[in-house]
C-alpha cells in the first residue's frame, strides 16, 4: 500500500479562508427580517455542515490507512519481503499463517483508502457549494436591503476584543 498525504486539512483551511474573505457582513443587522426564508442560505449552511462532517470522516479514514500501513510494516510476515515487493499481493497466494492477517489488513486499508478520497472530495465540493450559496444569499439580501444574512462585527473595549457573528434567515 502506498502512503497518502493529508490533503483534507489544507483544503479545509483554504475553503475557510475563502469563506471569510468573500462572505460580507451586513451593516444593519438590527432591521427586522421580512417573512419567509431564503432557501439558498439554509441549503448553503447545510452544505457547510456536510462539509465539516465529511472532513471528520476523511481524517478518520486517513488515520485508519496509517494504522493499516503500520500493522503491515511491523508484521512478521512482511519482514520476509523487501521494500520493493508488494506484501499484499504476496499474502494473497501464501499459505503462511500470518498471511491471513495481512490479507484482512490490506483489505481494510484499501477500503479506508477509497473512503478517504470520497470524503475529502465530498468535503471540498460541499464547502464550495455551501460557500457559494451562503454568499449569494447574503448578497441578494443586501440588494433588497432586508438586513438578512450574516453580520460579522468586531468588538473592542477596555480589556476585551473579539468578533460577534449574528445571522438571520
Amino acid at each position: 500500500m502506498r502512503k497518502i498525504a493529508l490533503l483534507g486539512p489544507v483544503a479545509s483551511a483554504l475553503v475557510t479562508l475563502v469563506t471569510l474573505i468573500f462572505v460580507p457582513g451586513v451593516a444593519r443587522a438590527d432591521e427586522p427580517a421580512p417573512a419567509g426564508w431564503d432557501g439558498r442560505f439554509v441549503v448553503g449552511m447545510s452544505a457547510l455542515g456536510v462539509s465539516a462532517v465529511s472532513l471528520g470522516f476523511g481524517i478518520l479514514s486517513t488515520y485508519q490507512v496509517h494504522e493499516a500501513n503500520e500493522a503491515i510494516r511491523t508484521s512478521v510476515f512482511a519482514a520476509q519481503f523487501t521494500q520493493e515487493q508488494n506484501v499484499c499481493v504476496a499474502a494473497e497466494t501464501s499459505a503462511d499463517p500470518g498471511a491471513g492477517v495481512i490479507r484482512e489488513t490490506c483489505a481494510r486499508g484499501n477500503t479506508y483508502n477509497t473512503l478517504q478520497y470520497v470524503m475529502y472530495g465530498l468535503h471540498v465540493g460541499a464547502a464550495l457549494a455551501g460557500t457559494y450559496l451562503v454568499a449569494t444569499s447574503v448578497m441578494a439580501a443586501e440588494k433588497k436591503g432586508a438586513g438578512r444574512g450574516i453580520a460579522v462585527v468586531p468588538v473592542v473595549s477596555a480589556g476585551f476584543g473579539g468578533v460577534v457573528v449574528r445571522g438571520a434567515f
